[in-house]
C-alpha cells in the first residue's frame, strides 16, 4: 500500500499499490463519505481499502482488509454499513485487466473465457475494523458475475445477481442465514449490467450487448425493451432517482443516452464528449440533473441534464403559479388603459445552469477510469482508475450554490 496523502496538506487523491477496478460508496453511513476500494492483482494477495473523504481535509485510509483473489466489484449493503458483497475471480490465472485506453482486447467482451471462475460472497467488517469475515457465497452462477444489486430503498428484503445470461432474485439477506433463489429468469446473451428502479416497485432494467430490457422481477415478465439502444456494448445503466420513467445508458460507442421507458423507440437525449468507452455513468441521488461519467479516455465528466430533471418541473410549476397570480392581481388593481403600440420583446440572458450541457471534465487520472460513485454529500463524488488512483472531486461552486436552494 502507498498513500499519496502522506503530508499534512489535504489532497483529493489516494493511491493503492495494486491495480483496481472495484469501488462502492457505503450508503448506510449517511453522515460521512466512506468508500470501499478493491484491488485486482492476478497473483498477489488482494485487499480492500476503507477510505473516507472530507471536504477541505482530503482523503484518508481508515483500514485495509485482506481479500482472496482479484476483486471485480464491490456492493456495500444499504441496510448495514458493516456488510458488503464482492465479486471475485478465483481461477488464479486471472483475466486480462490491462485495459488502458489503447487496449481494445478487453476481457469483458469475451464471456466464454475458460480461465475465469467467478464467485460472489457476503462479507462482514468486524467491530475493530481490522479484518473481514466471509458469511456466505451466492452459489449457482456460471460465467462472469456482475455487480450485486441491493434494494435501493435500503431494506434487506432481497438482492439481485446477474451473470452472463441469467438473472437471480434472492430471498432476504442477513448475517445469520444463507439466502435462497426465489426466481431465475433472463436466458439472455452477454448480460453486462443491471439497475433497480427506486421509484417503481419490482422494476429492474438490464443491458445485454447493445440492448436494454425492463423486467418485473417478481413475476419475471418483460415490461419494456430498447433493441439496439447503442451501436456497441453497453457498460452501464442507471435509473433516475426522482423521475420514475427515465433511465440512462452508456457504453463503448462513447455516448451517454437518456431514455423514457414509456416511449422506447428513440432516446430523449444524447450526450457526446468522451473519445473512448464509457465504463460508468451515475445520476446524482439528490439533484438528478447532475450526471457523472467515467471512461477509458482517462477522464471523468460532469453533465447537466436540466430539461429532464425534477428541478425543471418544480421550477416551471412555481413560475407558472406565480405568473398566474401576478396576472390576476394586475387585472384587479389596474384601471382600463388606452391601447398602446406593441413593444419589441426584451431578449433575456440565458442561464447556463439551466441548459443541458457538459459542465466540466476532470483530468486527474492517467489510466482508464473504471468506476465512479456519488457520496453521502450532495456534491462530492469519487472516481477510480486501473492504476490504483482514487480521486474525490466536487461539483463546481457556481452549480452547487444554486442547487442547494432548489
Amino acid at each position: 500500500m502507498f498513500n499519496t496523502n502522506t503530508s499534512n496538506i489535504s489532497t483529493n487523491v489516494y493511491g493503492l499499490s495494486q491495480k483496481t477496478r472495484a469501488l462502492s460508496h457505503i450508503t448506510a453511513e449517511a453522515d460521512v463519505n466512506r468508500f470501499l476500494v478493491g484491488t485486482t492483482a492476478l497473483r498477489e494477495e488482494n485487499e480492500i481499502a476503507l477510505l473516507e473523504a472530507k471536504e477541505g481535509e482530503g482523503v484518508r485510509c481508515i483500514s485495509i482488509f485482506q481479500h482472496p483473489k482479484e476483486i471485480h466489484s464491490i456492493t456495500s449493503c444499504p441496510f448495514d454499513s458493516s456488510l458488503f458483497f464482492s465479486v471475485y475471480n478465483t481461477s488464479g490465472g486471472g483475466s486480462n485487466n490491462n485495459n488502458s485506453s489503447n487496449n481494445t482486447n478487453n476481457n469483458d467482451n469475451n464471456n466464454n473465457n475458460t480461465n475465469n471462475d467467478f464467485k460472489s460472497s457476503l462479507w462482514r467488517i468486524n467491530e475493530s475494523m481490522d479484518s473481514i469475515e466471509q458469511l456466505f457465497e451466492l452459489k449457482g452462477h456460471t460465467g462472469i458475475i456482475k455487480p450485486i444489486l441491493c434494494d435501493p430503498s435500503g431494506t434487506n428484503n432481497f438482492i439481485i445477481s446477474l451473470d452472463d445470461s441469467n438473472i437471480r432474485l434472492w430471498s432476504n439477506i442477513d448475517d445469520q442465514n444463507e439466502p435462497t433463489v426465489i426466481k431465475q429468469f433472463g436466458n439472455l446473451s452477454k448480460l453486462s449490467v443491471g439497475s433497480i428502479n427506486p421509484n417503481i416497485s419490482n422494476q429492474l432494467a438490464t443491458a445485454n450487448d447493445v440492448n436494454i430490457k425492463g423486467w418485473d422481477f417478481r413475476n419475471a415478465k418483460e415490461t419494456f425493451s430498447m433493441d439496439k439502444a447503442h451501436s456497441e456494448q453497453i457498460r452501464d445503466i442507471d435509473f433516475n432517482p426522482n423521475k420514475p420513467y427515465y433511465l440512462l445508458s452508456a457504453g463503448d460507442d462513447c455516448k451517454l443516452k437518456i431514455w423514457d421507458t414509456r416511449q422506447t423507440r428513440d432516446p430523449v437525449k444524447i450526450f457526446s464528449g468522451h473519445n473512448h468507452w464509457i465504463w460508468s455513468a451515475k445520476f446524482n441521488r439528490y439533484h438528478d440533473q447532475l450526471i457523472i461519467t467515467s471512461s477509458s479516455d482517462n477522464t471523468v465528466k460532469l453533465w447537466n441534464l436540466y430539461s429532464l430533471s425534477s428541478a425543471f418541473n418544480s421550477e416551471n410549476n412555481i413560475s407558472n403559479s406565480n405568473d398566474q397570480q401576478s396576472s390576476n392581481e394586475q387585472q384587479q388593481q389596474q384601471p382600463p388603459q388606452q391601447p398602446q403600440q406593441p413593444q419589441q420583446p426584451v431578449k433575456q440572458k440565458k442561464n447556463k445552469r439551466n441548459e443541458d450541457q457538459l459542465i466540466k471534465t476532470y483530468e486527474e487520472h492517467e489510466d482508464s477510469v473504471y468506476n465512479i460513485s456519488w457520496s453521502s454529500s450532495n456534491f462530492l463524488f469519487a472516481s477510480l482508475s486501473y492504476d490504483g488512483r482514487f480521486v474525490v472531486n466536487n461539483v463546481p461552486k457556481e452549480y452547487s450554490d444554486i442547487l442547494s436552494y432548489i
